[in-house]
């Protein structure tokens, strides 16, 4: 199989380990991420960011073929456990491509809506695990275990490390595939890297007294792509993920979920959906069927409700008439904003006071991670990250803080004066 990728160029899936990818792409599971947008409500802001969760699967499946055959090129050097024979790459390959299956509509944003409900690595475990998914009929045609080992690879566990980590770690190829994919959609220019290189200078390094090999770069010409590529990590969020406009349509969102919660189903609510609101459990089946469409759908036949603000809050969202942001100091207090925040919307006759949020948001840049250093830097030694990298020692000191008010536009200027003080 090749196919063409506006990030990574040509893409195949050629080889008889490689097969799993082909099988796995034609189950009803993985099509249905063609109708996720991958980035929720950010082509709100961003108007080419409509790409789905489907490419992001297909793109991390080429990042993880890439690292099988960089590490294929390492093995003389790695004893024995820490090679990756047939089973463990047919396993990785079928990790990488199923690590997003359970994302529910509009991605990150479904997550957020409903207190309580399960998040989408639930769901991705308990669609992997269930025998009736196609998916798991796939995995179990190569072996009965397969659909175990993959599931608790997408988790990060897997008996080669840093196998493990190349799926779920902080250096991954999740993250390598989305940072690109998503600043070519959006773009921006904060999220490129070099992915070739970057995985050119990796290399598997067992430090020692431990008894297992890990992620390593080579620090006279890798260590310059790593930090570039948690710089990148921090632009992203900084600019596209926590966009204010972004944000304004997710607390919409969010909004119109809550007061669906407090009124019940509603006419044109899926059937899924309603058993969610209900705060009921939900089986496999059911959650495949919602999607982005499902939820279109269920939107647009909110704006003709006979309840005002459900109505209100559908239109809103279905002609972008978003919710207003106001920039907050990093210091404030977001306990006594929101207070602030409720007592204006209260004076300005605006009820529930949900539709009043103040935002925070607070970014780590770098977190130290044990399991990725650096070799070659200083007589071949192994150092992590923070030693070799002035760079990132700076980085995992800062936190970056993003507070915004989010309301109604209409008490724009009211806002704006009851929260002076705050910004």
């Amino acid at each position: 199989m090749i196919l063409r990728d506006p990030v990574h160029g040509l893409i195949s899936f050629d080889s008889p380990v490689e097969r799993i990818v082909v099988d796995l792409l034609d189950c009803r599971e993985v099509q249905r991420l063609r109708r996720i947008k991958a980035l929720g409500l950010a082509s709100l802001a961003f108007p080419g960011a409509e790409h789905s969760r489907f490419a992001h699967a297909v793109g991390s499946a080429h990042v993880m073929k890439r690292y099988l055959e960089r590490v294929r090129k390492l093995s003389t050097d790695l004893p024995a456990e820490d090679r990756i024979d047939r089973r463990a790459a047919m396993a990785a390959l079928a990790a990488a491509l199923l690590h997003d299956v359970g994302h529910g509509p509009l991605s990150h944003t479904f997550e957020t809506v409903l207190p309580g409900a399960p998040p989408h690595e639930t769901w991705t475990s308990r669609i992997i695990l269930d025998p009736a998914t196609d998916v798991h009929r796939v995995l179990t045609k190569v072996d009965p275990e397969l659909p175990q080992e993959v599931e608790r690879l997408v988790h990060g566990k897997h008996r080669i490390p840093h196998l493990a980590r190349a799926v779920s770690g902080t250096f991954d190829v999740d993250r390598c595939d989305y940072l690109v994919r998503d600043s070519y959609m959006t773009g921006v220019r904060y999220g490129l890297l070099d992915i070739e290189w970057l995985l050119a200078s990796l290399r598997l390094h067992r430090p020692q007294g431990t008894g297992a090999s890990v992620l390593a770069v080579d620090g006279n010409k890798g260590l310059t792509a790593v930090e570039g590529f948690f710089l990148a990590r921090l632009y992203m969020y900084r600019q596209v993920y926590l966009h204010k406009a972004v944000r304004g349509a997710e607390i919409v969102v969010r909004a119109l979920f809550h007061r669906l919660v407090e009124l019940g189903p509603q006419p044109g609510t899926p059937t899924a959906m309603a058993t969610l609101l209900r705060g009921e459990p939900l089986d496999v089946p059911g959650y495949l069927r919602l999607d982005d469409r499902t939820l279109d759908a269920a939107i647009d036949a909110y704006t003709e409700s006979s309840d005002p603000l459900l109505r209100e809050l559908a239109l809103r969202i279905r002609d972008r008439q978003l919710f207003k942001t106001m920039q907050l100091r990093a210091d404030a207090d977001p306990v006594a904003a929101q207070q602030r925040l409720d007592q204006v919307l209260r004076d300005e006759g605006i009820a529930p006071a949900y539709l009043g949020v103040i935002d925070r948001n607070e970014i780590r840049a770098y977190d130290e991670d044990h399991t990725l250093g650096v070799v070659g830097t200083s007589h071949g030694q192994y150092r992590s990250l923070l030693a070799a990298s002035p760079v990132l020692r700076g980085l995992s000191r800062e936190r970056f803080v993003h507070i915004r008010a989010v309301f109604p536009p209409q008490v724009r200027r009211a806002v704006g004066r009851g929260l002076a003080a705050f910004s």
